[in-house]
């Protein structure tokens, strides 16, 4: 549907109570037939295509054409400031308490089996995915010699490896060290399974992506290999003695971290910004990562500025802000480059993985809600953006009507999707750790992730052009939307609140939670609500007064807090010694500062999710009691004393201190 600015303006602005049932709420149907007329899923799928042919390793050759391609694809559809920024990646800068580790520029490498048959096993040309990164120049003819995982000094008993090719199956970077760094081999054979599905091991074919340090400039060489070769190798092994040959043509060298931004200029520069975000790496292909989550974003940005310029959106008031990144330390580095920019930014959507077939990956489409301890009315804008495209494509799917917002060579299958609490594992859990609520679009479980299989061929046009449709929709409405039509937002959330406590309640009884707890996610579910209800206001300020009747007649209904039991009152600060996440990519703070001396809480075994927000959640106020009733209300019951022993932790390790000592 074609409307003009004068004519959407008069609709945005008069609307009238008694009028036909909408799509959205929050938007007269002429807004998401614009975004939808313009989200071209046949585009996103070509953009895979063309993505997929770069080997976008981080600070590498590959991933910086990737960047220019991107940049050169935003100007042509009208975005004219796109730019390719560049950070040091020279293991020298750093980005808060992360230190940049080195680049690494592959040109060649093959590994040959000569005896006791001949063969190719490995091809850098053919197969990039069978040269582990950050491999290093290297000329070598030497026996294999199988030291099982490789990863624990017990394998190498009785074994001399010292000039001779080890064959290992775990991590790289550990075999590494005690293999080549500590006992001389010169390098490794590796089927390391780096990702664990409920299908891991079924395809023997398989060749995973491999990664050797950044940070260790000794690096020798490392060649992945299948299960199916692993085994064959292993089986000559016990006939006699195996021969190889690896050839490497690569080094590690200072590079940059290349990032990819753009924007749509907003009316008021005082209103602060809405971020979209997709990692740019990883290996050739890489096709659903994240090839497919860049080219979606591609495909957002080129609707919302098409539907600009055909007059049929107008301007936003907030600006919308794109960004393509070298996976989390990309984000790690603009955002602590650009504290101007980062302080603007007022919530934000991730993609990573979503244009998946189900038939061949087994994946479904998620959308993750913001941190639970940043509650934000952006996840109520991302849910009706989400229930429009499942209950439409379903209805497509199972009578035959309507259109089932189906791309050129696409499939016809309903969206499979549904909402979650956070899951971490990207981008979004940088921008998070900065202060910025995230919703994140992703597929789960993939079976061809970070391996030779996951390639465009896997991938679904129509769903790409769902993901993008979604993804501006979401954009605009929290950079676009007008008072009269944010207006209709509190009664959303006041309905969609008392549902989740609901939801909560009745999961806790189902679990067999202890009562407390019970009451206790019931209560924060509410809190949860209000929190949103508040952002809501922050970026509506004509909403406030609505806002603030919603919100004192939720808290008034909900459970009284728990009977205290033990607590703990003390109260952290943190102390400015790191921004951001602890993890960032290869690089692991608390491990670096506390060396041998660090831990493994049991709050981290229970869920990475637990010992991210715990952290976020320390704000010179909260006590370490009330920091675990958040926790366990907003996600699952957790011991206060996991909760304690992981903040004394990091006490330790200087991220936070105790207020008073």
């Amino acid at each position: 549907m074609r409307v003009t600015a004068a004519v959407l303006g008069l609709t945005l602005g008069g609307m009238a109570q008694a009028e036909s049932p909408r799509r959205i709420a929050f938007w007269p149907d002429a807004v998401p037939d614009a975004i939808e007329k313009h989200a071209d899923g046949a585009y996103a799928m070509a953009a895979v295509r063309t993505l997929g042919t770069y080997h976008r390793v981080q600070g590498s050759p590959g991933f910086r054409a990737a960047a220019e391609w991107v940049a050169r694809e935003l100007k042509q559809a009208g975005l004219g400031d796109a730019v390719v920024e560049h950070f040091a990646a020279d293991g020298q800068a750093r980005y808060a308490h992360f230190p940049s580790y080195l680049g690494w520029d592959p040109k060649a490498g093959t590994l040959d089996e000569l005896a006791p048959r001949k063969r190719v096993i490995g091809d850098f040309a053919r197969q990039p995915v069978a040269l582990a990164d950050y491999s290093q120049d290297a000329d070598a003819t030497a026996e294999l010699v199988d030291v099982g995982g490789g990863a624990d000094p017990a394998a190498y008993q009785g074994k001399d490896v010292r000039g001779k090719i080890v064959l290992a199956d775990g991590p790289l970077a550990a075999v590494h060290k005690l293999a080549v760094e500590q006992r001389g081999a010169l390098g490794i054979v590796s089927d390391f399974p780096n990702q664990h599905t409920g299908w891991s091991g079924l395809d023997p074919d398989l060749v995973r992506w491999g990664h050797l340090s950044p940070y260790q400039t000794a690096n020798t060489f490392a060649f992945m290999i299948s299960p199916r070769t692993a085994k064959e190798l292993r089986g000559e092994l016990a006939r006699g003695a195996v021969r190889l040959a690896a050839h490497v043509q690569a080094k590690m060298v200072a590079a940059s971290f290349d990032v990819v931004s753009a924007t749509i200029a907003g009316s008021d520069p005082a209103a602060g910004e809405i971020v979209l975000t997709a990692h740019l790496c990883h290996e050739r292909a890489g096709a659903n990562d994240n090839a497919s989550g860049s080219a979606a974003l591609l495909a957002a940005a080129k609707a919302l500025a098409a539907g600009i310029a055909a007059g049929e959106l107008a301007a936003p008031r907030r600006t919308i802000r794109f960004l393509w990144l070298p996976e989390i330390s990309g984000s790690q580095a603009w955002l602590v480059s650009h504290p101007e920019l980062a302080s603007k930014l007022r919530a934000g959507i991730h993609l990573d993985m979503v244009g998946a077939r189900a038939d061949v990956t087994h994946a479904a489409l998620h959308l993750s809600r913001s941190a639970g301890s940043l509650p934000h009315i952006v996840n109520e804008v991302a849910t009706a953006w989400l229930d429009d495209v499942a209950r439409r494509t379903t209805r497509f799917a199972e009578t035959g009507e309507g259109d089932g917002m189906l791309a050129a060579g696409g499939g016809r299958d309903p969206l499979v999707t549904d909402v979650r609490p956070l899951e971490l594992g990207s981008d979004h859990q940088v921008f998070e750790a900065f202060g910025v609520p995230m919703v994140y679009f992703h597929d789960w479980p993939d079976v061809t992730i970070h391996t030779s299989k996951d390639v465009p061929d896997n991938l679904d046009p129509t769903k790409l052009g769902r993901v993008a449709y979604m993804t501006a929709g979401i954009a605009w409405t929290m950079a676009a939307l007008p008072d009269g039509e944010a207006a209709r937002l509190p009664a959303l959330e006041r309905a969609a609140t008392p549902a989740r406590a609901a939801a909560a309640r009745h999961t806790g009884l189902a679990r067999g939670w202890p009562a407390d707890d019970v009451q206790i996610a019931e209560r924060e579910a509410v809190l949860s609500g209000v929190e949103e209800l508040a952002s809501l206001a922050a970026l509506w300020p004509a909403t406030a007064g609505e806002v603030r009747k919603v919100s004192a007649a939720l808290v008034a209904a909900a459970p009284r807090a728990a009977a205290a039991g033990k607590r703990d009152p003390r109260i952290a600060e943190r102390t400015g010694a790191t921004r951001g996440p602890l993890d960032v990519y290869y690089y692991d703070h608390l491990a670096a500062v506390l060396g041998d001396a660090a831990p493994e809480p049991a709050i981290g075994k229970r869920s990475e999710v637990f010992g991210f927000e715990a952290l976020n959640l320390v704000d010179g106020k909260r006590t370490v009691s009330e920091i675990r009733d958040r926790l366990s209300g907003r996600y699952e019951p957790v011991p206060l004393a996991e909760v304690s022993e992981w903040l004394d932790v990091l006490a330790r390790a200087g991220v936070i201190r105790w207020k008073g000592r």
